[in-house]
């Protein structure tokens, strides 16, 4: 794929004329297309890389449609990519059971090359932002986050970061396991997004690193007041989570660091806030630490 290039189709048409139509339009916008007459050509295109998409074509009665849909789905390179179906008015069937095996949207034949292209387009778009969030808690994940942030540095407006992190998380792990570890990091992630809509602005961000971890980007104005809430309503959730108290219960600490602060990078922003939170983690229970409170 070329650097220019919008990303990369796998096109499986047995028809040879609306093969090439298909194919000139994709690349005409910028898609590099790779294509493939019948499913054994698309498996085999399939283990030479994966697709930004797959449009299929129902093929004939002896190479299945909707059982090719459903190979694409098996294979490691073809299960998390949006899958076209094109289908003709005649066979409405091949719509339902395209779906049931997988498949993202169906397109009935015929149709203007333009519409498919829009769709081919929005589907790999929202399965882009899909995939920048994190499984568990349906926030965004690292590359949304740092975006978030150099977006900020320099910028006209003041900004802080609130870095959280669970205390006593791992012996929590494990004495309940990890289904209940899960239980606490999505009481954490609602706990932070509650706290940041209720109180926060319209541009503030949350974000989950991964783990236990956990971010948010805001106007300054409000960040001690949302952390305090965030410290106050997670000691009250945990006690609904943890029933056992065999363990202590899981704390919270936070570190807020002056995103704005000078001209630093977006490394020298994590590595401030990882020293603010090593100073919160020293404290006992669910605390708040603010870099400017260390100076």
């Amino acid at each position: 794929m070329t650097p220019s290039s919008e990303g990369k189709i796998l096109l499986v048409d047995d028809d040879t004329q609306l093969r090439g139509i298909l194919r000139a339009n994709f690349e005409v916008v910028g898609y590099d297309v790779v294509d493939a007459c019948d499913a054994a050509g698309a498996m085999a295109a399939l283990e030479l890389g994966r697709p930004d998409a797959v449009v299929v074509d129902v093929l004939p009665a002896a190479s299945d449609g909707p059982a090719l849909v459903r190979s694409i789905r098996r294979h490691p390179q073809g299960a998390n990519v949006p899958v076209i179906v094109l289908t003709a008015r005649i066979h409405p069937d091949d719509a339902v059971r395209s779906l049931e095996a997988g498949a993202d949207d169906v397109v009935v034949k015929p149709f203007a090359p333009e519409e498919m292209v829009a769709r081919v387009r929005g589907k790999i778009r929202r399965a882009a932002a899909h995939s920048a969030l994190q499984p568990l808690t349906k926030l965004p994940g690292n590359g949304p986050i740092e975006a978030e942030i150099l977006r900020r540095l320099g910028g006209p407006v003041p900004w802080v970061v609130l870095y959280l992190d669970l205390d006593g998380f791992k012996v929590f792990n494990d004495a309940f396991g990890f289904a209940k570890g899960d239980q606490v990091i999505q009481l954490l992630a609602s706990t932070l997004s509650d706290a940041v809509r209720k109180r926060g602005e319209a541009d503030d961000f949350v974000g989950h690193v991964g783990g236990d971890d956990f971010v948010a980007v805001m106007r300054p104005a409000h960040a001690e007041e949302i952390a305090q809430s965030i410290v106050a309503a997670f000691d009250r959730g945990i006690r609904t989570v943890q029933r056992d108290t065999r363990v202590p219960y899981c704390t919270v600490s936070i570190a807020i660091v002056n995103g704005s602060r000078g001209r630093a990078s977006y490394e020298q922003i994590g590595e401030r806030a990882a020293l603010v939170k090593k100073e919160a983690k020293r404290r006992r229970g669910s605390v708040v630490v603010s870099e400017s409170s260390l100076s």
